[in-house]
């Protein structure tokens, strides 16, 4: 999506329109863009991108590899890598190189195990006396050293990258982009396409910076490389279910950790049931620890929020309902959903977070599952009721 219109700030009843800052200026270099990213990586929205890789913690600037020095490099507390390349579009030549930039500083990386990747991550950052992984923990003091180099080198091993380009306006075809993608990369990967227009308040010259995520996977077609055997994967939608995002793959595996193989391949087969019949979609959920929601084909009505852990949550269910002029809808589908699993309805916190509990506690996907097909009847009886709701307004 893009914006076309400048923002306006408001204050005191007084709107004072904001002036677009040229970035081909002098004043403003990719070595400038380069350092707000870097002491700011809250400003590049990773987790619209991929959720997996929230919370990233700056590791070093102008880091080098074989095929030349990477912009930036973070890292989160589960060991997931994000490389971001900073370009201004001042000529052609820098809006062909980057992609194949990009591509080959990932492929670099891959050949890299654990012990490789921090001596040159430390090189390239100038301090000495820490290890990555206190770099990580003065931030995360509850993160455990040993799971976080395990999980960082299988993400090298796999070559599990969010591989962003950074820039002032991306302006490539993205046609021409997804077939050069298609033809380079031995990469799971995830590119996106991040633009930081910046305005200037005309009042007291402050810069405001607005980054957003240009391309994402409905607007350019997403190619998964399978490092191990080379298969290729196309994407074309994140709500299908055979189209894995990484975050999406992470969230399967540590639920199978969780639950077990045959509990997370009913659950698929449940969600793709669910896709078919009901257009029920699965979306990704962000935050600490990744789940899987079960919304409505318009994204309002979350039906299960399943966690990698197991638990299943709820959210919403019931005051988006009463939205709509019936919150008994949303009360009758969590009540109903109790009987089927032999649980109590719970609504003794905030109305957003009623849900279903057994003995306090939140029940296991293993016990939904054992009642898929009654579930799946209840919420379509839901949304039939919703549908009819939406339709008298």
């Amino acid at each position: 999506m893009k914006q076309f219109t400048a923002p306006v700030v408001i204050s005191n009843g007084r709107m004072t329109a904001l002036e677009k800052v040229s970035l081909n200026s002098k004043s403003y270099s990719e070595d400038w863009i380069q350092d707000i990213c870097f002491r700011s990586p809250n400003l590049l929205p990773v987790e619209e991108l991929e959720p997996a890789f929230a919370g990233m913690i700056p590791i070093c600037r102008e880091l080098s590899t074989e095929s030349g020095s990477i912009d930036l490099v973070y890292v989160n507390e589960s060991g997931f890598i994000t490389i971001g390349e900073c370009k201004l579009w001042r000529n052609p030549e820098a809006r062909r190189k980057v992609v194949g930039q990009i591509l080959d500083y990932a492929k670099d990386m891959a050949k890299w195990d654990y012990s490789k990747f921090e001596k040159e991550c430390l090189k390239a950052r100038k301090e000495r006396g820490k290890s990555l992984f206190q770099i990580v923990e003065e931030l995360y003091p509850e993160a455990e050293e040993a799971t976080f180099i395990d999980n960082l080198q299988i993400n090298l091993n796999k070559g599990r990258f969010l591989l962003t380009i950074i820039g002032d306006g991306i302006r490539t075809n993205m046609e021409e982009l997804t077939n050069f993608i298609h033809r380079n990369g031995n990469l799971n990967f995830t590119l996106g396409l991040i633009e930081l227009p910046i305005y200037r308040n005309p009042d007291n010259d402050e810069l405001i910076v607005t980054p957003r995520v240009l391309a994402k996977t409905k607007e350019i077609e997403r190619v998964v490389y399978r490092f191990a055997d080379k298969s290729i994967e196309e994407e074309t939608e994140i709500e299908e279910v055979n189209s894995r995002t990484i975050s999406e793959t992470v969230f399967f595996e540590r639920l199978q950790n969780s639950v077990g193989k045959a509990v997370t391949d009913t659950f698929k087969l449940f969600i793709g049931e669910l896709s078919s019949e009901l257009h029920i979609i699965s979306k990704l959920g962000r935050g600490k620890k990744l789940s899987i929601n079960l919304k409505s084909m318009n994204d309002s009505y979350n039906f299960a929020s399943i966690r990698e852990d197991g638990e299943v949550w709820f959210y919403g269910i019931v005051s988006k309902t009463e939205e709509i002029g019936s919150r008994q809808i949303g009360i009758d589908y969590l009540k109903k959903l109790a009987v089927i699993v032999n649980g109590e309805y719970y609504d003794k916190y905030k109305q957003w977070f009623w849900c279903v509990k057994k003995s306090g506690k939140y029940i296991q996907l293993k016990n939904y599952m054992k009642y898929s097909s009654e579930w799946k009847s209840l919420i379509s009886q839901t949304m039939d009721e919703i549908r009819k709701l939406e339709e008298e307004e």
